[in-house]
């Protein structure tokens, strides 16, 4: 744990009500925030924030962590790393660590969920981090998925157990958080990156009874269940099995809105990788594929996101393998939200659905200090959100030094 204390001065907070807050100094002391004083309070080492706006910590709520693959010079993901699926696991963690760093350092992300890469790579990595034995952002982790045989992530990534039936769901799911699943993620639906042949976003790959084993054996040992679920049919089962959470979603309808609003279901849209997958597709020459993918999914999620945001669903940003939480926060933008509202999908309302509310997501007195300082108002405009100066996760000033626990 981090023993110094810090005072950051010559900040700019941005209220709850979206209204700017100067002439403060946020001083950290240990891992958490200790008061938000006056400007001629110091205390410890000084930062001289000289202007730049000091924000949460952004959270990302949907990644595979060791299948992106940062491209050099640009900055963006491709997918994953060659053969990833090939490679032994210590290969894996590196790629994995890699892509945590990288959003960590660059985009401001200083917590992450998992939501099942190649191998179990995110539980070990949590747990390294966790120990100590490296450093990097805090992470949440499903451990491996939950599907039908030869259903979505049973192909080449090999990111799900597969199970057929309410027994196998639950002897599995209880072994996902004997293995140290934090939340359980199973797969109602296929998805696109083997449409045409090998699945579909309609395709209903597990049956209600199966899902709600899932919810039930999760349940029972305090972990939630979030849903893989594109077409409405998938989506209507596992809501109808009890989910706590749907995963992209791209065709929701009124009774699906019904049932989220009224049982406080999340809701995580990756939009943006949705969006990439489908911008790939059309830069490798399948066009005719790229324009199936709009207009069955991204066209509709667009309107889904719309109508959950008019219900007031809690919506988290997420960016899955290929998008960006800033490019999620733009499609939100684009879908009706406020930035203030944007920046709440990736920080307070990212928290609440983590349940981590109480410590996380605010810039608050006696919150952890994961900060992030950011040139420019993003309230003005969403892209400045990429002009990350520094970053602080539990207290400490994330540099590369600090990373590889030399300091």
């Amino acid at each position: 744990m981090n023993s110094e204390k810090m005072t950051i001065k010559n900040s700019i907070l941005i209220g709850d009500d979206s209204s700017l807050i100067k002439g403060r100094n946020v001083i950290i002391s240990g891992d958490k925030i200790e008061k938000i004083a006056n400007s001629n309070v110091e205390e410890g080492r000084i930062i001289d924030a000289d202007g730049a706006f000091l924000i949460p910590g952004l959270m990302n709520l949907h990644v595979h962590i060791n299948r992106r693959n940062v491209s050099r010079g640009t900055g963006t993901f491709r997918m994953g790393a060659p053969a990833i699926e090939l490679l032994p696991d210590g290969e894996r963690m590196l790629y994995a660590a890699r892509n945590a760093w990288y959003e960590l350092i660059n985009q401001g992300i200083t917590t992450m969920r998992d939501l099942c890469s190649v191998g179990r790579t995110a539980n070990h990595l949590k747990e390294a981090i966790n120990n100590g034995i490296i450093r990097g952002p805090r992470l949440i982790v499903c451990g491996m998925g939950i599907a039908a045989t030869g259903g979505h992530e049973t192909h080449r990534y090999k990111g799900a157990v597969e199970v057929d039936g309410p027994d196998e769901v639950m002897k599995a799911t209880r072994n996902e958080i004997r293995l140290g699943a934090d939340f359980i993620k199973v797969m109602s639906s296929g998805g696109i990156g083997g449409m045409p042949e090998r699945e579909h976003p309609n395709w209903a790959e597990l049956s209600e009874e199966e899902i709600a084993a899932a919810v039930f054996a999760a349940h029972t040992h305090k972990r939630e269940v979030t849903v893989h679920a594109m077409g409405i049919e998938p989506v209507l089962a596992a809501l109808h099995a009890g989910v706590d959470g749907i995963e992209h979603g791209t065709m929701l309808n009124e009774e699906a809105l019904d049932i989220m609003e009224k049982r406080h279901v999340y809701y995580v849209p990756t939009a943006s990788g949705i969006t990439a997958v489908a911008n790939k597709e059309a830069a490798q020459g399948s066009a005719e594929l790229a324009a199936t993918i709009r207009e069955l999914v991204v066209n509709p999620q667009r309107e889904s996101i719309k109508k959950a945001k008019a219900r007031g669903i809690l919506i988290g940003a997420g960016s899955d393998t290929l998008g960006s939480v800033l490019n999620e926060l733009l499609i939100f933008e684009g879908c009706g939200f406020t930035r203030k509202e944007c920046l709440d999908a990736a920080t307070c309302n990212a928290a609440k659905i983590l349940h981590l509310e109480d410590r996380l997501g605010y810039v608050r007195e006696g919150y952890i200090a994961d900060l992030v300082l950011v040139d420019g108002n993003p309230l003005e405009d969403l892209h400045n959100l990429s002009n990350v100066r520094k970053v602080f996760k539990g207290g400490n000033e994330v540099t590369l030094e600090w990373l590889m626990n030399l300091q």
